[in-house]
């Protein structure tokens, strides 16, 4: 079987798990990253450090970033939303902005809207648009 592409500039709807027995839930709308922003994302989210007064086994620590890895795919992941309202019901403002890498620009989620969302819902969103991109990675193996 020939090799499948990932499904660029599918959008799909969800709910988050947090929300399912909501019975007026917000509704994100997210999108398949390409392989170009997911190796990005994984390399800004790696954190190296040299410390010349380590052990010299130990000059060079890394960590990985996780709160920043999940800020950007929701960053580069989230296409829309409904019914994503303040505390005096007025919707949420959706502003994207233009982000470039390498050759390609993309609109990105602005930091003005991403400051609305909860830390506990950008996890959850950074996991399910993880986990869609991951899946179009398995659909290829098949």
């Amino acid at each position: 079987m020939a090799l499948k592409p990932i499904s660029l500039g599918e959008i799909i709807e969800v709910i988050l798990p947090s929300e399912k027995s909501s019975e007026d839930p917000t509704v994100f709308k997210i999108g398949v990253l390409d392989s170009i922003v997911r190796s990005k994302i994984e390399d800004i989210s790696m954190v190296y450090r040299y410390n010349p007064d380590a052990p010299k086994d130990s000059l060079m620590e890394s960590k990985l970033d996780i709160a920043t890895q999940e800020l950007e795919y929701v960053r580069f992941g989230l296409k829309g939303f409904k019914n994503f309202k303040d505390k005096n019901n007025k919707d949420i403002p959706l502003l994207f902005i233009k982000k470039k890498i390498g050759d390609t620009e993309y609109d990105v989620v602005s930091d003005e809207t991403l400051k609305y969302i909860p830390r506990f819902a950008l996890k959850e969103l950074s996991e399910i648009i993880r986990k869609e991109n991951k899946e179009s990675e398995a659909e290829a193996k098949n």
